[in-house]
C-alpha cells in the first residue's frame, strides 16, 4: 500500500515576481516545506507537477528532502491547477490507497498533513481549512445543514469573494481508499476540473470532512509573504 503526495508546483509566480516553488520562507523553499510536512504524515512516494522552466530546480529542491522514498517530477499537462491535479492523479501507482493533492503555495502548520490524514480513517475526502479573516478570491467549503465539518461541496470563486468567517478551501486534500481515488481521477478527466470532480463524488455519497487549522496563508504576492512571516514559528521578518 502506497501513500502518495501530489504537489502542484507549476505556478510561474507572476504576481510574486519569482518562481513560487523555489521561493524561500525562513530559509526553506515552498516545495521543500511541503515535502517535509508530507513525510511527517508517512508519505512514501512523491509526484511533483512542475513547469518547463522550473523542473530541474524543483527536483534539486525536493530530492534531499524526500529521503529514500521515490520521487517523480513531471511536466503539467494542461493550462491550470485542475490539469496539474489530473497530471498527478494519472501517475499514481496501482497500489496507492491514500493520496494528498496539495498546492505548494498554501502555507499551513507543520502538523496539517498528519491532521488531514487522520480525519477519515474509514476512507473519503478530507480537506484542510481555516476561518477566513478577510475576503478571499479563491474557494470556500460548503457543508450539510447543521454541520460545520460534514463536507457537502467546494464553492469556487463565489461572486464577491469568500467572506470573512467562512472556511476556506486549502489545497491540502487527502483522498483515502482506492475506490475514491479512482472515481475522482475519472471524474477529473471527465470534467477537466478537479473541484467539480470532488463535488460530484461528495454528492454521490463519498464521505467528506473539513479539518480546521489554526492558521493558513496563500502565497500569491509580496503582501501575502509578509503575512506568512508573521504566522511562522518562530516569526522572522525577511532581510531588508
Amino acid at each position: 500500500m502506497t501513500t502518495t503526495a501530489i504537489l502542484l508546483a507549476a505556478g510561474h509566480g507572476t504576481r510574486l515576481g519569482q518562481d513560487k516553488p523555489t521561493f524561500e520562507l525562513n530559509g526553506e523553499s515552498l516545495v521543500r516545506r511541503h515535502v517535509r510536512q508530507a513525510r511527517a504524515a508517512h508519505v512514501d512516494h512523491f509526484v511533483i507537477v512542475a513547469n518547463p522552466a522550473n523542473t530541474q530546480a524543483v527536483y534539486e529542491q525536493a530530492r534531499p528532502a524526500v529521503g529514500d522514498v521515490p520521487l517523480t517530477v513531471v511536466l503539467q499537462e494542461g493550462p491550470d491547477a485542475h490539469a496539474a491535479a489530473l497530471t498527478g492523479l494519472r501517475r499514481l501507482s496501482a497500489d496507492c490507497e491514500q493520496v494528498f493533492v496539495s498546492g505548494i503555495t498554501d502555507i499551513v502548520p507543520d502538523t496539517a498533513y498528519e491532521q488531514v490524514a487522520a480525519a477519515l480513517p474509514g476512507g473519503g475526502i478530507a480537506i484542510a481549512s481555516a476561518v477566513l479573516e478577510r475576503t478571499f478570491t479563491g474557494g470556500m467549503l460548503g457543508f450539510h445543514p447543521g454541520s460545520t465539518t460534514d463536507l457537502a461541496c467546494i464553492i469556487e470563486r463565489p461572486e464577491g469573494g469568500c467572506p470573512p468567517g467562512h472556511l476556506v478551501n486549502i489545497w491540502v486534500h487527502h483522498i483515502s481508499g482506492r475506490q475514491h481515488i479512482e472515481r475522482i481521477t475519472e471524474l477529473t478527466a471527465h470534467h477537466r476540473d478537479y473541484e467539480d470532480a470532488v463535488n460530484d463524488a461528495l454528492a454521490a455519497g463519498t464521505p467528506g470532512t473539513a479539518v480546521v487549522l489554526p492558521w493558513w496563508e496563500a502565497i500569491k504576492d509580496p503582501a501575502s509573504v509578509q503575512r506568512a512571516y508573521l504566522l511562522l514559528d518562530p516569526p522572522a521578518a525577511p532581510a531588508a
